[in-house]
């Protein structure tokens, strides 16, 4: 005996659609969540404060210039020739900076692409303090396709660690707006392979 439509709307779904059906929303629900919390802005300040609220993701920028910088031309030319040298924030700033303007430069001097790329970097911002590394980069997200086009601050924070005959930053926090990418089950397990 073949079960008619009217026979299955008596018995509802059965366990498999449930079960896809709470897959699929949790899914749609934490990529939403994730887009919130990305296109929520990471909060710029000179210092962090004391009565923080819950959830509230700060960014400190590093320093640029000043006093302290002023020999990282020196420093570029000794790793060159194979000296190991100690840089601080203040000269990290002004090479990085240096290396951007000429890049920026050079692509100007190039023709322009058709399209814009998904995520458009900016130029990188260090910052240490107490023995941890902040990397920090304004992107641009553009979605051609959906006309949208909206800033993100990318900031990883952590410590180097030795791995193989090499060291290497190992994030300790990973932000990509507001989102805490490295409380992301999945994704923060990738971060520390």
């Amino acid at each position: 005996m073949a079960t008619s439509k009217v026979d299955r709307s008596k018995y509802g779904p059965g366990m498999g659609e449930v079960v896809l059906g709470a897959v699929l929303s949790l899914i749609l629900g934490a990529m939403v969540a994730l887009g919130i919390l990305i296109s929520r802005p990471a909060l710029t300040v000179k210092e962090i404060p004391k009565d923080r609220p819950l959830g509230a993701v700060y960014y400190i920028e590093g320093t640029k210039g000043g006093d302290a910088g002023k020999q990282w031309m020196r420093k570029r030319q000794l790793l060159t020739e194979g000296t190991t040298v100690s840089l601080n924030e203040d000269e990290l700033n002004l090479w990085i900076g240096t290396v951007a303007g000429v890049r920026a430069a050079a692509a100007g001097a190039g023709q322009k692409a058709a399209s814009a790329p998904l995520i458009e970097l900016g130029t990188p911002n260090f910052r240490i303090r107490n023995g941890a590394m902040q990397v920090a980069s304004p992107c641009t997200v553009n979605l051609d396709w959906f006309s949208i086009k909206f800033p993100v601050l990318v900031q990883v924070i952590g410590h180097f660690a030795k791995r193989g005959d090499a060291f290497v930053l190992t994030p300790d926090q990973f932000y990509v707006g507001s989102c805490p990418l490295h409380k992301v089950p999945v994704l923060g397990e990738l971060l520390y392979q």
